[in-house]
């Protein structure tokens, strides 16, 4: 007999998640960078405090299916005007299934909250797939970077 699956759901993480979020944050950085990258190296010590910090300072959103939470997108204020969203990620075997478009709506709507005009990220030039959920949303390429292959997208939202 299959057992179901759940329906996702998406949620933003409060203070007091900060182990599920610094477990989830590492895998995201060891499947993205790997551990011998800077960033890894320097989270994998970060302290309760940092983690909690972390929280506090910047909205992190996780998606949960069937109990496991399989991605995660971080969102920060980045002016009076913008919001900043960064690190979308999502469990490997997790991809393709709508998710992504799942955890970027929920920021979305969070920057909403904060009567923002614009939210902005960067991704890279060569993952269509990224891509592909920011334009569905509507963000448009408003900096091509040539050195760093990096695009950058903004969304009018005020």
């Amino acid at each position: 007999m299959r057992r179901r699956m759940s329906a996702p759901t998406v949620t933003r993480l409060a203070e007091s998640d900060w182990r599920v979020f610094a477990t989830l944050r590492l895998r995201a950085l060891d499947d993205t960078l790997g551990t011998h990258d800077q960033q890894y190296r320097q989270e994998v010590v970060f302290t309760a405090a940092q983690w909690r910090r972390r929280l506090r300072a910047h909205a992190q959103f996780a998606v949960r299916l069937d109990d496991h939470l399989v991605g995660l997108i971080g969102a920060q204020r980045q002016s009076v005007d913008s919001v900043y969203l960064y690190s979308l990620w999502l469990e490997p075997g997790m991809r393709g299934r709508g998710l992504g478009h799942q955890l970027v709506t929920a920021a979305i709507d969070w920057a909403r909250t904060q009567r923002v005009r614009f939210v902005t990220l960067r991704v890279d030039a060569a993952n269509a797939a990224a891509r592909g959920v920011y334009e569905e949303l509507g963000f448009g390429v408003v900096d091509a970077s040539a050195p760093s292959q990096e695009l950058t997208m903004s969304l009018n939202v005020g």
